[in-house]
């Protein structure tokens, strides 16, 4: 299927200044307000990628910083010989009173501890024995809890004295007077060994989730989604912030092989995203190689990214709105001068007006007003001389078939007037009487056509005329045709050219019932709304209808056919009344001859007066 643009000329000029400005203005400002979203887009994205991770490394670094504080006061703690020595007094067997002075002495090292150096990050510290005793700040226990199978112990025990990080370490705490329900904590264990490398039991440490998290947590996870977590090596949860997306949580176990794009930032935090469109950060922490996760999703994170761009699409709706307001009242203003200048030309007689300088127009429009009525001015003088000359040209032309028809029908009617005289001298008992008659009847034809100065006469006029003239040819031909007018007397008053139905009627007797027994010649008409037609109608030769035409054209020679010729009448009428007015040859008779004269309903000026 092929499309034919639609020529831009045949549009209004309003239509295409709102096409132009369309597509040269508001499209580009379309596109121009695009790209600035998608700019924005990327920018706000990379920048909150950028204050996240900021977030994140700022997270992971507090914690970094608390494993630190905490490893180095558990250190103190462990290699202290006093601790050392009530570990090993601890080894023994019963419950004696040394046994219960180490145990206090213990838990007095440890309450010190938390409160000199834990006590800004919330720790609590627990010593584990071999025997089952749980020592910790004010606290003498023992456990009733089978921990030698359990897998924390024994990776704790694998581990040393390195920090092992595990949520189940928790059971211990427990039993414990110091465990708290309301509060998540993170815990770790460490080895406790002699100088000797001898196990004496584990330590066991608990730090605060709300120092860990801080207030930081809470700028990444709001309420419409988000979630920290703190992973071991095999991707298990020590502490979260936020739990609802347990879907997600079984995911984060296979992070490696969910993840779909993986950058690495200068500081090492990894981001990448999940299916079901959840976005996530990674960091390791440094002091015990677990995992610092935020999981968010995506229509979360880029929160700000769909603001802009229900803010871009707004501005735009509103500039396109304004734009297309003032374009259309710009074009409005721009094409109504020339809107009322071409509906003032096209109301114009012949496309030609004064034209006044609309309101509101501009410096361009001013200028072509003014060179349209100067132009107006020499068109109006040029068509005056061409009218002028045209008529001169049209007068000239109409003497010249005048002084045809006259000379040629005085010399005819002469010549038969001679033929009569001589045939009445041949004939002396008939007297001069036909010959009378007949320079009778030449005396009112001559006083018509001199007495006609304008070359224009009436119906009936021209009818008076015709029957003089019939009667001088009925005298020369006696009675071989019959002459026959029926004219209706209402239309004796319309104008007609002189000498318009004596030529045709001429032609009907020299050449149409010449000859022909019983000749009628029949002269009608009939009236129209706006024009008549008188025909001539005789019942002798007929013709045919190519040559009839040609002799109209005046491409033959018109005296084969009448001694003034069709083409000289048919002329006249076209150059008076136009070409829609003449001589019509009646081609559906075809007994006989038929010639329509079609003309004008004009009152000549005399009967109009």
């Amino acid at each position: 299927m092929s499309f034919k643009r639609k020529n831009p000329g045949n549009q209004s000029i309003r239509r295409q200044l709102t096409f132009y400005m369309g597509l040269f203005v508001v499209l580009p400002l379309c596109l121009a307000l695009m790209l600035l979203n998608f700019y924005l887009q990327k920018v706000t994205t990379e920048n909150k990628i950028n204050n996240e991770t900021d977030l994140l490394s700022q997270i992971r670094d507090n914690t970094d910083q608390m494993i630190e504080v905490t490893n180095y006061a558990t250190s103190m703690l462990m290699t202290n010989k006093n601790t050392l020595k009530n570990l090993r007094i601890l080894e023994q067997d019963g419950d004696s009173y040394e046994i219960y002075q180490a145990k206090r002495e213990l838990s007095n090292d440890i309450s010190d501890v938390e409160s000199s150096v834990l006590n800004a990050v919330g720790g609590k510290v627990a010593i584990l024995t071999k025997k089952g005793y749980m020592i910790g700040s004010y606290t003498l226990s023992r456990t009733e809890t089978n921990y030698e199978k359990e897998q924390w112990y024994q990776e704790i025990l694998e581990n040393g004295r390195k920090i092992t990080c595990s949520a189940n370490i928790g059971t211990i705490f427990q039993e414990m007077t110091i465990y708290d329900n309301v509060q998540k904590y993170f815990y770790m264990g460490r080895e406790i060994l002699d100088y000797s490398g001898k196990n004496l039991g584990i330590m066991l440490i608990r730090l605060s989730e709300k120092k860990i998290w801080g207030k930081l947590a809470a700028s990444m996870v709001t309420e419409e989604g988000g979630a920290l977590y703190i992973l071991d090596r095999s991707n298990d949860i020590l502490m979260a912030y936020n739990e609802k997306y347990q879907k997600q949580l079984k995911e984060l176990k296979e992070l490696k092989e969910q993840e779909i794009v993986k950058e690495i930032s200068d500081n090492e935090i990894m981001t990448g995203n999940l299916k079901d469109d959840f976005y996530y950060m990674e960091g390791e922490l440094e002091n015990t190689s677990n995992k610092l996760v935020y999981l968010v999703p995506q229509k979360v994170f880029l929160k700000e990214n769909r603001k802009i761009l229900q803010r871009i699409l707004e501005m735009l709706l509103l500039v396109i709105g304004f734009t297309v307001c003032t374009m259309l009242y710009f074009s409005k203003r721009i094409a109504k001068p020339l809107v009322e200048v071409a509906q003032t030309l096209e109301k114009a007689p012949n496309g030609m007006a004064v034209l006044e300088e609309p309101q509101g127009s501009f410096q361009e429009m001013s200028k072509f007003v003014f060179c349209y009525n100067q132009a107006g001015k020499k068109i109006e003088e040029l068509l005056g001389n061409v009218e002028r000359e045209s008529r001169l040209k049209e007068k000239a032309h109409y003497e010249m078939l005048m002084s045809q028809i006259s000379p040629h029908f005085i010399f005819n009617t002469v010549n038969s007037i001679r033929i009569m005289a001589i045939k009445e001298g041949q004939n002396r008992e008939g007297g001069n009487e036909n010959t009378e008659k007949a320079l009778e009847a030449l005396g009112d034809i001559l006083h018509a056509v001199y007495s006609n100065k304008n070359g224009m006469t009436t119906v009936g006029q021209e009818t008076a005329l015709l029957k003089s003239y019939v009667d001088i040819m009925q005298m020369r031909f006696g009675s071989s045709f019959q002459y026959y007018n029926v004219i209706p007397t209402e239309l004796f008053y319309y104008e007609i050219p002189a000498f318009t139905m004596q030529p045709i009627v001429e032609n009907a007797i020299l050449h149409g019932v010449k000859g022909v027994t019983a000749g009628q010649i029949i002269v009608s008409a009939i009236e129209y709304e706006n024009n008549f037609v008188i025909s001539v109608f005789n019942n002798g030769n007929s013709a045919d209808k190519k040559k009839i035409e040609d002799l109209l054209k005046g491409e033959k020679n018109q005296r084969a056919v009448t001694g003034i010729g069709l083409y000289n009448v048919n002329s006249r009428l076209k150059l008076l009344y136009g070409e829609s007015y003449g001589l019509i040859y009646n081609e559906k008779v075809s007994n006989g001859f038929e010639i329509w004269i079609r003309l004008p309903k004009k009152i000549t000026e005399s009967e109009e007066r």
